[in-house]
């Protein structure tokens, strides 16, 4: 069979999130394959990030596109993320059919558009296919789950693990000390853990996670950043912002796989109790096997043969039947109804967002001038303890002066 020309949407490839690294290696692995993939994204980054997921593509000659026009040939299929970016890419190709791709159980862009050309709403876990039967009423003939993967070619396994973990790693975009990190820092003290962090709110983004997930025994992480961090031997605590979950061990990988290491995984408060008890969870030799087990079932080479399959066969089934004009215009005026305005509400949301990020960035300021006048306040604090003991120390030697002389007046007194 000949290769296929997919057309990638996704949200933004401006920073590192989860569906970006997708993207990423789906259209580098589909280029590899023979297929000729194109992604289209409205919000690219800027053009001097020269380490961007978009220079990336570029490099690997993979098009990346923010206008549809620039496209000049009709792809054979579209590969959606994020309502918005598909139904431009199904609306600007209305002979094409589609399959959308749902990531996340609570995000605004991964609600799905309901067109009849779209033949599978995939889910990349057991709660996504539930947000897409359950919460948006597509019959489950149309529903499918493909699990996330690991590029297991960069992904190498380390050496074995250390019998008691001494360095761990939090890997992961949303991990800052207005979130959750003061606790994880907090459970890695008391079991006398070196700690790091690498993502984009301590202002450590990782471009090659690869490269130094390798150095650490411990990563607690979610998601696809967990997934990573066991492919490669480590021993992974699930946790996030949104909670904590277990050590992933050999017993419960299969549940916690069918869960994405996600959302459904995290339901205990990320607390220094909760992550300790973890910690002692740590067995190197489970761990291992928990990589094994990884390395054999989620491989990317696998997964993205199963994406192309189900491409084939939403091919095939969009050439046999007829699409209605009517039935397609009245879903995309529904979707008009719902979303439109909403937009105003994004824009709302918005502009409160850049509010609060103000405010945060001025209080953080004067935190910082607060931290600076304590720690000044201590140093003196620290100087007038000084001064105390050294007065302290002269008052006993007074005292003892003292204390010598009226015993020698005593003694001129019996004298006397």
């Amino acid at each position: 069979m000949g290769g296929l020309r997919v057309l990638i949407t996704n949200i933004t490839l401006a920073t590192r999130t989860g569906t970006e690294t997708y993207v990423r290696d789906l259209a580098i692995k589909l280029l590899k394959q023979g297929h000729t993939p194109i992604v289209y994204c409205t919000h690219l980054g800027t053009s001097t990030q020269t380490d961007s997921i978009v220079e990336e593509l570029r490099v690997a000659t993979v098009p990346v596109v923010d206008n549809l026009n620039a496209v000049g040939a009709v792809p054979d299929i579209i590969h959606g993320h994020h309502h918005p970016g598909t139904m431009i890419a199904m609306l600007h190709f209305p002979e094409v059919p589609g399959i959308f791709f749902c990531h996340d159980w609570l995000a605004w862009h991964d609600c799905p558009p309901l067109l009849p050309r779209i033949q599978y709403y995939v889910g990349v876990d057991y709660t996504c296919r539930d947000r897409l039967i359950l919460r948006h009423g597509i019959s489950e003939d149309r529903v499918r789950v493909i699990h996330n993967w690991v590029d297991l070619d960069k992904f190498c396994p380390r050496s074995s693990l250390p019998k008691f973990p001494k360095r761990a790693l939090v890997f992961s975009n949303q991990a800052s000390e207005h979130t959750y990190l003061r606790a994880v820092q907090q459970a890695c003290t008391r079991t006398g853990i070196t700690l790091d962090v690498i993502g984009a709110s301590v202002g450590n983004v990782c471009i090659h996670p690869e490269k130094v997930l390798g150095n650490y025994d411990l990563v607690f992480a979610k998601a696809k950043c967990a997934l990573e961090a066991m492919a490669v031997g480590c021993a992974v605590i699930l946790c996030d912002y949104r909670g904590a979950g277990s050590m992933v061990t050999a017993g419960e990988l299969s549940q916690l796989r069918r869960f994405n290491f996600g959302i459904r995984a995290l339901q205990e408060p990320v607390h220094p109790d909760v992550l300790v008890r973890e910690i002692t969870r740590y067995d190197c030799d489970d761990a291992a096997e928990v990589s094994r087990r990884i390395r054999e079932t989620a491989g990317l080479n696998a997964t993205v043969n199963e994406i192309v399959a189900l491409y084939r066969e939403a091919i095939a089934n969009h050439q046999a039947k007829l699409i209605d004009s009517k039935v397609e215009a009245k879903a995309v005026s529904d979707y008009l109804y719902k979303w439109i305005p909403r937009y105003g509400e994004y824009e709302r949301l918005q502009a409160s967002c850049s509010h609060l990020q103000t405010e945060s960035e001025r209080q953080q300021a004067e935190y910082s001038q607060l931290e600076m006048e304590f720690q000044q306040l201590q140093l003196k604090v620290n100087q007038l303890q000084a001064e105390n003991g050294q007065i302290k120390e002269q008052s006993a030697q007074l005292q003892a002066e003292y204390s010598q002389l009226e015993m020698e007046f005593q003694q001129l007194q019996l004298k006397v």
